[in-house]
């Protein structure tokens, strides 16, 4: 039942078309055995007819799409057949959808999906939610295409009639598998085909409902490079559409299966069926059949070294995507044509056929996908710039290539942005920045699907290896990608393989197998790029650019013959007008008389009116006082939060305080026993090794059998090591008692023990003891430049409150700096103005300009959920408000930013806080310098 709620008037239509192709040796299409009956169908029969013709054209021929899609909507409209109207409708959205206008269609499939669910017209209803679907995919709205199914899913199985409730049941279970196979969720996809097949077994339908499952299932195989397994589903899948007579799917399941040949290698396999196909695509006139065809075979002998014809069947495609405005099969076409010359050598031509493709995807691709598109097109850029030697252009547009997949895709569409990078970076002599991207392949190898890809990563891997001179890996690699190029017929990449493996050769000095390897690389070199080639494609270029003169031409003397109808129709124009104006007059008179009864009404409606008007701004007015009170109610909470988080961080430090002050307390006792302890053993040591020293200088006075004792006792005592080790460890214990004192007096000053309210401080110290807070965040990855003012007068302050904005801004700088970096640190006073000003200065990230003036704001953090409350510097900024002092930050992004902090000498000043934007990051220049690492 493949349309039930249009009634009788579709099956009686099925049953005749069914009856005319009896013969199951021969495939013919539902489409050419509708146009042989529409002369012996009327009404609402021929609607359906019609309907169905244009929907067998939505993959292939538009133009036909259109012609029967407004006909059939016009002959609904006539007989009033509203069912009709809304699947003519949605099929002219399949229209759009094809020509990329995608939000337009998905606007046509919208309108006709709520029409459909005000007629209860089933099909309509199934057919306008997939396509919202389809388009949400396009567009990148993957939530929205999940609801989509979601509601699909929901919807079919309210439907009354259990054969019509089966049908539409598997139809959107494969509709879910394939949103899951958009996405790369392989085992989600194979879960749900698994349980639709089951379910289309003990409910059985349809034949088509069977073929689309293989087919689905054939798809999603292909794309795991399970050649045997897709094989055989799509073979299967075939059977069914040729009983039921869908020459698309028929003919897609061809086409995978050739590709699938390709991809195995069998080459020659895979050209019969595309030539067999591109046969019969000519013969019925399909030039979007044609068009396809040309493509897959062009991409067939380009892989080949079959350059002349490769770019002779891609001008022919793209000459007919060009006539059908099919721009994103134009895009590919450039893209592939770009390949081709990139294979030939003649790189300033690949470019611009690449950046042509890049124009083409900017202006029309949708979002969604346009991201990895232009991965792709940058990746081929690069590598023909890098052909060119033109290193500073490969490694940008390397770079612009870099593609992260979202929570939705996989690791390996990554794979080829970070192939091509690692190239780049060999080819400019850099093995360390080489590496570090192939060891980001390396941790997922077991998720990379395609062998081209596995090539280049081998290829980069052998010359990584070469280049550090680690001669068995390189050749391991190379040789494996040998193995896998020649697998699968990558001739560009087995001549790179060879090529490296004579290099290997030659540079561990086997002269016989590098001549070996090099006479392979030049053998397969020439048999692929030949001068006769070259020829050829220069006489099909001719041939090319003559036939795209000649068509022109033709428009312009078109053009022309249209330009001179126009004149001729200019004379009877003049008449006609003449006509109209003086009708035009005498309705004139009639509508002044109406016009004068129409006064009074207005006139009446007029008053009314006002009584309107000045209702609405009565409501409007309570509307302002409601908002009004509403906004007080959001400030008055936002307070009470801001409030209550600010008491829970004052008791929270208060507590800190007390504790750190505890824990110094407690360590200090210990460290000054140890102290004085270091210092009386290092006395007594001296004592003892003093007196062993005047018992060495009296052993020659002994008999000479006593001492030989002595020696050997020394010697196997070790006693001059003895002697050295004990001097080596009493440095380290004086340097450990040292650095653990140091570490005391750091925390007992940045809590400011028994600190109650303001005193006087000197802010180097207190900067001193909080960069000591902080050593464990920074050793070994930051370096600290401090650049203090010896002259800094004590400053009148709550030292632990002064301490925690030291603090709250060291973090900062320290958690922006991603690698390695710098945080400089200067103070200076200045006498004229009293006051001292602090300048805390890192090299990270920076602050984005739409973020810099919010960074005050309570509760405002751009770090991940649960690693920032978004009231540290909220805090420190009250904080230096309440010393009357100014807080400023100075930031662009990409360039680091600086903290700048200014304290009143006494607290008898007033300030504020300020914030200024800054051109480029610089470190402050103050009196002093010191650094620590």
């Amino acid at each position: 039942m493949l349309i039930p709620s249009m009634g009788k008037y579709f099956f009686s239509v099925l049953a005749f078309v069914f009856t005319l192709s009896a013969c199951r040796a021969q495939f013919v299409s539902v489409e050419d055995s509708l146009e042989v009956l529409l002369p012996h169908l009327q009404g609402r029969e021929l609607v359906d007819a019609v309907s169905a013709i244009a929907e067998e054209n939505i993959h292939s021929d538009l133009e036909k799409l259109d012609r029967y899609a407004n006909a059939a909507d016009s002959l609904a409209q006539r007989i009033g057949y509203p069912e009709g109207e809304a699947m003519a409708r949605i099929i002219k959205g399949y229209s759009l959808y094809w020509r990329g206008h995608l939000a337009q269609a998905r606007e046509a499939f919208q309108r006709e999906f709520d029409r459909s669910v005000a007629l209860k017209f089933t099909r309509g209803i199934y057919m306008g939610q997939e396509g919202v679907f389809i388009t949400s995919l396009r567009l990148g709205e993957i939530e929205k295409a999940h609801q989509c199914v979601e509601s699909l899913l929901t919807f079919v199985k309210t439907i009354p009639d259990s054969v019509e409730r089966n049908f539409y049941i598997t139809e959107a279970n494969n509709k879910l598998a394939y949103y899951y196979i958009i996405l790369h969720e392989f085992p989600k996809a194979h879960e749900v085909l698994r349980a639709n097949m089951a379910f289309a077994l003990r409910h059985p339908g349809s034949p088509r409902i069977m073929g689309m499952i293989l087919k689905t299932m054939g798809d999603l195989e292909s794309r795991e490079d399970l050649t045997r397994e897709s094989i055989a589903h799509l073979e299967q899948a075939r059977e069914y559409f040729r009983v039921v007579r869908d020459r698309h799917s028929y003919l897609s399941c061809i086409m995978i299966q050739a590709t699938m040949y390709a991809q195995a290698g069998e080459t020659a396999k895979a050209m019969l069926i595309f030539e067999d196909l591109l046969t019969r695509a000519k013969q019925r006139g399909y030039r979007i059949g044609i068009a396809d065809l040309d493509f897959e075979l062009a991409q067939l002998y380009a892989n080949q070294g079959k350059f002349a014809k490769a770019i002779a069947l891609q001008l022919e495609s793209l000459a007919l995507y060009t006539e059908l405005n099919r721009v994103n099969e134009m895009m590919i076409l450039r893209e592939g044509l770009g390949k081709t010359y990139v294979k030939l050598g003649n790189f300033p031509q690949a470019i611009t056929h690449f950046k042509q493709a890049i124009q083409l995807s900017e202006s029309n691709v949708p979002e969604g996908e346009s991201r990895r598109v232009l991965s792709d097109l940058y990746i081929l850029l690069s590598q023909a710039s890098l052909r060119m030697d033109e290193r500073d252009d490969a490694n940008y547009y390397a770079r612009k290539a870099l593609y992260s997949p979202t929570a939705h895709e996989d690791f390996a569409l990554a794979v080829p942005a970070l192939n091509n990078l690692a190239r780049v970076f060999l080819s400019l002599q850099e093995p360390d920045s080489a590496a570090r991207t192939l060891v980001t392949i390396t941790n997922h190898l077991d998720v990379i699907q395609s062998n081209r890809e596995q090539t280049v990563y081998f290829n980069s891997l052998g010359e990584l290896n070469r280049q550090r001179k680690s001669y068995a890996q390189s050749l391991a690699a190379f040789g494996k990608a040998l193995a896998l190029s020649k697998a699968a017929h990558y001739a560009d990449e087995q001549l790179l393989a060879l090529k490296g493996l004579s290099d290997v050769q030659a540079e561990t000095r086997h002269p016989g197998e590098a001549l070996a390897q090099l006479e392979s690389y030049y053998a397969l070199k020439d048999s692929v790029y030949s001068m006769t080639a070259s020829n050829e494609i220069t006489d099909i270029l001719i041939k090319y650019q003559t036939a795209e003169k000649e068509r022109l031409n033709a428009l312009l003397r078109s053009e022309q013959i249209v330009q001179e109808a126009n004149f001729r129709t200019q004379g009877i124009t003049l008449v006609l007008i003449s006509v109209v104006l003086a009708l035009t007059a005498l309705l004139a008179i009639g509508l002044i008389r109406t016009n004068l009864v129409n006064k009074k009404h207005n006139q009446s409606l007029a008053e009314k009116n006002q009584e309107i008007a000045l209702q609405n701004e009565e409501i409007s007015s309570q509307t302002e006082a409601i908002e009004a009170q509403h906004e007080k109610l959001k400030q008055s909470l936002q307070d009470l939060k801001y409030t209550q988080a600010m008491l829970i961080h004052s008791e929270k430090m208060a507590s800190l305080g007390q504790l750190t002050a505890g824990v110094a307390h407690e360590i200090n006792n210990p460290v000054n026993f140890i102290s004085s302890g270091v210092d009386e053993l290092t006395q007594q040591i001296d004592v003892i090794i003093t007196l062993l020293k005047q018992y060495d200088d009296a052993a020659p006075a002994l008999p000479e059998i006593e001492q030989q004792a002595i020696v050997a006792l020394k010697n196997e005592l070790g006693f001059e090591d003895t002697l050295d080790d004990i001097q080596n460890l009493k440095r380290l214990i004086g340097t450990g008692v040292e650095r653990t004192t140091h570490i005391v007096k750091s925390l007992r000053v940045f809590s400011h023990e028994g600190q109650k309210a303001f005193s006087h401080a000197n802010l180097n110290e207190q900067l001193d003891a909080t960069l000591a807070m902080t050593q464990s965040e920074m050793r070994g990855r930051i370096e600290v430049v401090k650049r203090f003012d010896p002259a800094l007068p004590l400053v009148e302050c709550n030292i632990g409150e002064i301490n925690q904005v030291f603090m709250n801004i060291i973090l900062n700088g320290i958690q922006a700096i991603e690698d390695k970096g710098t945080l400089a640190i200067a103070t200076r006073w200045d006498a004229r103005e009293k006051h001292v000003r602090v300048e805390i200065a890192d090299t990270g990230r920076g602050i984005p300009a739409d973020v810099k003036y919010h960074i005050f704001d309570p509760f405002f953090t751009t770090k991940e959920v649960g690693k920032g409350t978004g009231l540290g510097l909220t805090i420190s900024a009250s904080i230096v408000e309440k010393h009357h002092g100014q807080i400023q930050v100075q930031s662009e992004e990409g360039h680091g930013t600086c903290f700048i902090v200014t304290l009143p000498e006494t607290q008898t000043a007033t300030g504020g806080i300020g914030i200024v934007a800054m051109s480029k990051n610089t470190f402050p220049a103050t009196a002093g310098d010191d650094s620590d690492q």
